[in-house]
């Protein structure tokens, strides 16, 4: 019987989660179709990604947001846990190199928001920036995030200074001087309207140090409809044949956006 209670917990938190993603009707059809087929790709033995396997590390899997519970009130927001493809990741970071308009990379702190279990911080360290910074709200992930990024560092495979901060995104303060901000498609787009409200707010005298990633823009529509923000490319980016061959969750035309604050007009 006392395990009722923490199951029924667990299985309320899950449908807040899927109401405040899909609505009512999207959460009734989800789960009809898992009466239907039990054995779904999410509901599968998650596979390991050679990533992990060549570097000694765990980055695998795919967490739906419903079971990244924290208490934190955001939580409804999260949308899940899987790893990007280390060769999009590689190339988005290329592609922004290339555009010469920004900063100088040693200038630059990147950031993570929602970095995981923080692969994509391990991958920007192969990268000369400033600092890279990896901020996640889930205690375990960031748990593991760390445990990783020890792993990696002592291997020397960073070439700057990494470090994973436990907090909410909306929380968090930016460093000083100019910032490349990376977001894998953590959380939803009410979060991200508080986020760019965040961003408008530290960044008002900082127009143009501010450069975004954003992979699997779902609440793309609110920086493109933002004025502080250029939409400077979007597009999808291809996978090597071994991320391809791993990766169960990706699609071909999966976008990724490059954004850069500029100001908003109030700002001057």
């Amino acid at each position: 019987m006392k395990d009722l209670i923490p199951k029924a917990g667990r299985a309320w938190s899950k449908v807040r989660w899927s109401l405040a993603q899909r609505g009512f009707a999207g959460t009734m059809k989800t789960a009809l179709v898992r009466l239907r087929r039990k054995d779904t790709a999410s509901d599968a033995k998650p596979r390991l990604h050679p990533f992990d396997v060549r570097y000694g590390v765990d980055t695998s899997g795919l967490i739906g947001g419903g079971d990244l519970r924290t208490g934190h009130k955001n939580d409804v927001f999260n949308t899940a846990y899987y790893g990007m493809a280390p060769s999009r990741f590689r190339q988005s970071i290329a592609d922004w190199l290339s555009d010469r308009s920004h900063a100088a990379v040693a200038d630059c702190s990147f950031i993570d928001l929602g970095c995981g279990k923080g692969r994509a911080i391990m991958l920007a360290s192969e990268f000369p920036f400033r600092q890279v910074i990896g901020v996640e709200l889930n205690p375990s992930l960031a748990t593991i995030a760390k445990d990783n990024v020890t792993a990696w560092t002592a291997a020397g495979r960073g070439m700057c200074p990494v470090q994973v901060v436990c907090q909410d995104a909306t929380e968090f303060v930016f460093p000083d001087g100019p910032c490349l901000l990376y977001l894998f498609n953590p959380f939803a787009a009410p979060v991200v309207k508080r986020l760019i409200e965040s961003i408008r707010t530290e960044f008002a005298t900082r127009p143009g140090k501010l450069d975004l990633i954003y992979f699997n823009p779902e609440a793309g529509h609110l920086l493109d409809t933002d004025e502080g923000f250029e939409l400077r490319w979007t597009g999808s980016i291809p996978m090597s044949d071994e991320d391809t061959a791993a990766d169960y969750v990706a699609s071909a035309d999966d976008l990724c956006s490059f954004y850069r604050w500029v100001g908003s007009r109030q700002n001057g």
